[in-house]
């Protein structure tokens, strides 16, 4: 089937610059758009660009850039696709204009937030054209809140596809010398849904007294909180270290620094840096979440968000764990092949339905 399948890949947001420098800062697309190819996919990518229109060939595949919702559509239905799919479950203005043509509409979920006020309304006038909808975690509940909110149909077909494989450059890097037995290394940013302050405070029940956690952030908006956290526990401000951001091209030695990767986030729409962490041999302790459930599998250990009592039990249960589980899952199941597969079968499933 995957070798007579013609895929418009739909990337909405409207764009501006050169379009090499465009298509170098989708590298989760070419990356997706490589394995496609590699398992016989003929792709074309569309994008919406605010200047001149043009093209750029780009590993055997184009990317097409259009001025207009109208030219972008009459391109996409003169090469009479399989399969239309489009990145992201808004545009909700384009998906009216997609829909007619005369090819399966399927949609990914990239992270967004649930639709409210007009957005909502907006996806349910045009959700009776859309074949299905993919997520990371539909079949972990993923999809449920779109469900609940009336944006996607009870009965709307779902499809696990993973968001993406590893992006990191050079996965083999030295391993950071990270202190702790185990290093305990959590990634994100100092907010309230990356949940930080449970964190500290499972680390500090966890009865590991040789463990170090590193907490690796971006965005410092709750750093305060959490260096007061830190210290008001004696036993916390030698073992819990606040990190500066670090380049993703040095990640993977942090990775390979840990033994344990941590999140207690509440919401995600994939999981990057747990995908890149397992990629690296970090045996996961993370949030019970649907992306997470859907990365991690049973390998390592899960627990109930906010809930740092359970997550304390879940660092100390990993303590003993080999990483060999999470390289082989990432071998296998978190790789740029497994995803074209799960594309491919999306693509095959509506395609014959259209048919």
């Amino acid at each position: 089937m995957s070798a007579a399948l013609r895929v418009a890949m739909v990337m909405p947001p409207i764009t501006t610059g050169r379009f090499a420098d465009v298509v170098d800062g989708w590298p989760t697309i070419t990356s997706t758009v490589d394995g496609l190819r590699r398992a016989g996919v003929e792709v074309t990518v569309h994008g919406r660009t605010g200047e001149a229109e043009g093209s750029l060939e780009r590993g055997g595949a184009t990317y097409r850039f259009h001025r207009s919702d109208a030219v972008l559509v009459s391109a996409i239905e003169a090469d009479r696709p399989s399969v239309v799919h489009v990145h992201g479950l808004g545009w909700t203005r384009l998906l009216r204009r997609l829909a007619k043509v005369p090819a399966p509409l399927l949609l990914q979920h990239h992270g967004e937030p649930v639709f409210s006020g007009r957005a909502r309304v907006g996806h349910r006038l045009v959700r009776r054209s859309i074949a299905g909808y993919m997520f990371t975690g539909a079949a972990e509940g993923q999809a449920q809140p779109w469900i609940d909110a009336g944006v996607i149909a009870p009965d709307a077909r779902l499809f696990e596809v993973l968001e993406a494989a590893s992006m990191l450059p050079d996965p083999e890097q030295p391993a950071e010398p990270l202190q702790g037995a185990p290093a305990v290394l959590w990634v994100g940013r100092l907010i309230a849904g990356k949940d930080p302050l449970t964190a500290v405070e499972a680390f500090a029940l966890a009865a590991l007294p040789d463990a170090q956690l590193h907490l690796l952030a971006t965005d410092r908006t709750m750093e305060a909180e959490v260096r007061a956290r830190i210290a008001a526990t004696a036993s916390l401000r030698d073992r819990v270290h606040l990190h500066p951001p670090v380049l993703h091209q040095r990640m993977a030695a942090w990775y390979r620094g840990a033994h344990i990767y941590f999140s207690t986030s509440h919401r995600e729409g994939s999981g990057y840096s747990l995908i890149e962490a397992m990629a690296c041999g970090c045996v996961p302790v993370v949030t019970a979440i649907p992306p997470h459930r859907a990365i991690a599998g049973d390998v390592g250990t899960q627990f109930p968000v906010a809930d740092a009592p359970a997550a304390a039990r879940a660092l100390e249960n990993a303590n003993w764990r080999s990483g060999e589980p999470s390289l082989e899952r990432s071998r296998i199941v978190l790789s740029w092949e497994h995803v074209a597969g799960q594309l491919v079968a999306a693509y095959g499933v509506v395609a014959r339905r259209r048919d």
